[in-house]
């Protein structure tokens, strides 16, 4: 998966801008910027939140497989969905860096409120949970770990499948200008040279 992902993140997506520049020059910068942005928007509202869902949805699977009770433990309280795959309880990152770190930093923040007289109220009801699940972490640590792994392997897999779709269209690309006759010269204006014109020949005096 990771070697998909990388051709297609060094290849395909700069042979595309090619493409369009060598295919539609007549579009010039508007055509290459619209490319690029549509590319940059593309991974922004998609990609992102895409692979995040994934990842959330794989390792939520996991985690219930492996331990139901740390499931409902470090599950966050509302469900989310992307597009219109189903709705899930992913994981609570600020639970799960709670646990990995054995809840030292959450206890220096609330030293920290305490001495400076503050209130937060996110920090207290983290702090009030962690009074709950600190003792099943040893158990729960190895679980949650194991889940986020398996997450992330899975949501680099699903995003191979984009450079690999991308790869397939190339392909369909390549058996379409053969059959125009191979690669044909944009002509931007004027009419398409021919022969010895392409490369600034000329017809020499006959006798």
């Amino acid at each position: 998966a990771m070697t998909v992902y990388s051709l297609g993140k060094t290849f395909l997506w700069p042979t595309m801008l090619g493409v369009v520049g060598e295919r539609f020059p007549k579009g010039g910068a508007l055509t290459m910027g619209a490319m690029g942005g549509i590319g940059m928007l593309s991974a922004g509202l998609l990609g992102g939140p895409g692979i995040g869902y994934n990842q959330d949805y794989y390792a939520t699977q996991k985690l219930e497989q492996l331990s139901p009770q740390a499931y409902e433990r470090y599950a966050v309280a509302d469900k989310s969905s992307f597009l219109f795959l189903p709705e899930i309880k992913g994981l609570d990152g600020s639970k799960v860096s709670v646990l990995k770190n054995d809840g030292k930093d959450l206890t220096e923040a609330v030293e920290v409120l305490k001495k400076e007289n503050k209130q937060d109220a996110s920090i207290s009801a983290l702090n009030q949970w962690w009074q709950g699940a600190e003792k099943f972490a040893p158990k729960d640590e190895p679980d949650v770990k194991e889940a986020g792994i398996y997450g992330g392997r899975m949501a680099l897999k699903c995003t191979a499948l984009v450079p690999l779709f991308m790869a397939f269209g190339y392909f369909i690309l390549v058996l379409y200008f053969r059959s125009k006759g191979g690669y044909q010269v944009e002509v931007l204006h004027g009419k398409e040279p021919e022969g010895e014109h392409y490369t600034g020949g000329v017809e020499g005096p006959v006798k």
